[in-house]
């Protein structure tokens, strides 16, 4: 079995069908693999991902609040100007979305799953406070 590299792709030579549907199939499942972590977007700065990775390890709501303001410091500093990212709310329970603009959301916070998208990335975690989400809507 032969394998060449073509722009994308690979192509089977020297084969009968027969005999070339397997190495085929793992050829189409890499590319494919290819294609996808080329439009998944490129991973987060090492700065914006440690900050993340703070909001989600923040114990108390103060702390939580506080990691939220550093990732979007950190988000700033990364893209020179204040950025506030996509979000959208769940409610835990139900797993249905909930408008940003519901009262729910304010008032129970902590029974909601928020979602943050930075450059094609979903960033999750759970509010702790009132406090974690507002500046997420520059209050």
């Amino acid at each position: 079995m032969k394998l060449a590299s073509a722009a994308g792709g690979f192509i089977l030579t020297d084969m009968t069908l027969k005999a070339s549907l397997p190495p085929l199939l793992i050829a189409i499942v890499v590319a494919a693999g290819q294609a996808s972590a080329q439009t998944s977007g490129a991973p987060l700065p090492a700065s914006v991902q440690t900050a993340w990775s703070r909001v989600r390890a923040a114990l108390t709501a103060q702390q939580q609040a506080n990691e939220v303001r550093g990732f979007l410091s950190a988000l700033a500093n990364e893209n020179r100007r204040p950025t506030i990212p996509a979000l959208d709310a769940r409610d835990i329970a139900s797993g249905r979305a909930v408008s940003l603009d519901d009262p729910a959301l304010v008032q129970r916070p902590q029974a909601h799953e928020v979602t943050v998208t930075v450059d094609g990335q979903f960033l999750t975690y759970r509010p702790l406070s009132r406090a974690s989400l507002e500046p997420f809507f520059g209050r």
